[in-house]
């Protein structure tokens, strides 16, 4: 039964293969198509340093501290006390309650290793 599904799926990739191998564009041939600049014009333009504005680097430490998770409630609590919002259930927020943890790294990784000696003298044991 998989044998002939497979001889099914190979045949079925194969048909499509064959179909998707038309081109829709010409082809078109640059091959003997003339330059216009020498090797040496073109090597001049490839030594000469370009300028390039970098606008995808972000300065982390400069950026302003955000709101806190209380503030930005309390906000969205004023906005719709104030109607500033079309209902107390918009569907667009959601309520994350489990999000924010109340232990610190140090406090998850004290917690870590003690849960790995447990079970290591557990296993000894």
């Amino acid at each position: 039964m998989n044998a002939k599904k497979l001889i099914i799926a190979a045949a079925v990739f194969a048909a499509a293969g064959s179909a998707m191998a038309d081109q829709t564009f010409p082809y078109v041939e640059f091959s003997n198509v003339p330059s216009t600049k020498t090797r040496a014009q073109v090597a001049a333009e490839v030594a000469k340093p370009v300028a390039v504005a970098q606008t995808e680097y972000v300065e982390f430490n400069k950026v302003p501290r955000g709101k806190t998770r209380a503030e930005v409630r309390a906000e969205l609590q004023q906005a719709y006390t104030n109607g500033e919002l079309a209902a107390a259930h918009n569907t667009e927020y959601v309520e994350f309650t489990n999000v924010a943890s109340t232990k610190t790294r140090d406090e998850v990784r004290q917690e870590a290793v003690q849960a790995a000696k447990a079970k290591a003298n557990s296993a000894a044991n």
